[in-house]
């Protein structure tokens, strides 16, 4: 009598890391919109770093500091933000192409697609930087800091991708239309980008946008960059920007699920 072999179940991790393939795949296949996203944060950095450089001759900006130091680091969180409207397309286009509704069907967990457009973000946030760095120095950027200072930068970068992605990743699944996602994008991400120290200093601004820039995770992922690209971070502003943006991250993360446990208190 023959026995017919175990079939061997998927664990979590191969789930996971065949739909993190599935969207870096996905993304490979579309040449045009991988080399727009990848050369537009350098093509701002060029822009801005030649229209706003007057900037540096302002009373509030810090002494001793060129504008492309000042604004490098910026640009490497503001260009994190804007990739974060991908995450939130991406799930929307999920929902219309019935993507979504075939993962719910399968066995596996409901949060693993957003896991693996995280990591997916993750991946396109180090090569975004890379990219961002060599243009930098070829506009006469310096990197002042440590080999530790560079470390903890990465970190700061790579988490605040995580909770960008999880933001505009819930938006997308909320709203599932692509067209509505990219306009609800940007009116989130435009206070996110510029209520922050990103292109000038917040002592500049009024005190309700000084306010309102206390409470941006963008804000204080920009000066933790800027302090460690400028060998000025202290312990206090890594652990500042990794917490604002963990927060985020755990409070985009919690609405599912309290969403989930309303639902089914309505239904019983």
């Amino acid at each position: 009598m023959t026995t017919m072999p175990a079939i061997k179940r998927s664990t979590i991790g191969d789930q996971l890391t065949a739909l993190t393939v599935r969207n870096l795949r996905t993304s490979a296949r579309v040449p045009q919109l991988l080399m727009f996203s990848l050369t537009m944060p350098m093509a701002m950095l060029v822009l801005f770093s030649q229209v706003f450089r007057s900037v540096a001759a302002g009373p509030g900006f810090p002494p001793g500091v060129s504008y492309i130091d000042f604004l490098t680091p910026a640009m490497l969180a503001v260009s994190t933000v804007m990739a974060g409207t991908n995450a939130g397309v991406s799930a929307a286009i999920d929902h219309t192409n019935g993507l979504h509704d075939r993962f719910a069907a399968l066995p596996m967990r409901t949060a693993l697609p957003g896991m693996a457009r995280t990591l997916n973000e993750g991946v396109f946030t180090l090569a975004r930087a890379a990219l961002l760095a060599l243009a930098a120095l070829a506009l006469g950027f310096r990197f002042h800091g440590t080999a530790v200072d560079a470390v903890a930068a990465v970190v700061v970068l790579v988490v605040l991708a995580g909770a960008m992605s999880a933001l505009f990743g819930l938006i997308g699944d909320r709203l599932r239309r692509p067209d509505v996602v990219q306009f609800a994008g940007m009116m989130v991400m435009m206070p996110l980008m510029f209520v922050s120290s990103a292109f000038a200093p917040i002592e500049t601004m009024p005190g309700w946008m000084q306010a309102m820039a206390a409470a941006n995770p963008v804000a204080h992922a920009t000066d933790a960059l800027r302090g460690h690209v400028l060998g000025t971070a202290s312990a206090a502003d890594t652990v500042t920007a990794l917490v604002a943006a963990l927060g985020l991250w755990a409070l985009v993360t919690a609405v599912p699920v309290l969403t989930r446990l309303v639902r089914s208190a309505r239904a019983r």
